[in-house]
């Protein structure tokens, strides 16, 4: 038939910024991670190396430090685009990262 796409549900493709990003090679997790010399702990996607990739957030941990939240966008283990930073439930201020 012209002009019918199908899709195939078990191969679903999501458009992100006009890029293609296959949505079968993504997964959920919760680790501990090091994010710019910060040791702590990320929840959400990560790519096939294990490395944050996608939506996730991102908790520091340091002793005597104020606990504060990263939310934003991944790719390939390092924050890109928008994200908001938070600390005990307030929201500190919004970044936008290369």
């Amino acid at each position: 038939m012209t002009g019918t796409t199908t899709f195939d549900r078990a191969r679903a493709v999501s458009v992100v910024d006009y890029a293609f990003i296959n949505c079968d090679s993504y997964s959920k997790v919760e680790m501990e991670y090091c994010c710019a010399g910060n040791r702590g702990k990320y929840t959400g996607e990560v790519n096939e190396e294990g490395k944050p990739h996608g939506h996730g957030s991102f908790v520091r941990e340091g002793e005597g430090e104020t606990p504060m939240t990263y939310v934003g966008t991944w790719r390939h283990g390092e924050r890109v685009g928008e994200g908001r930073y938070y600390t005990n439930g307030r929201l500190l201020g919004n970044v936008v990262w290369d």
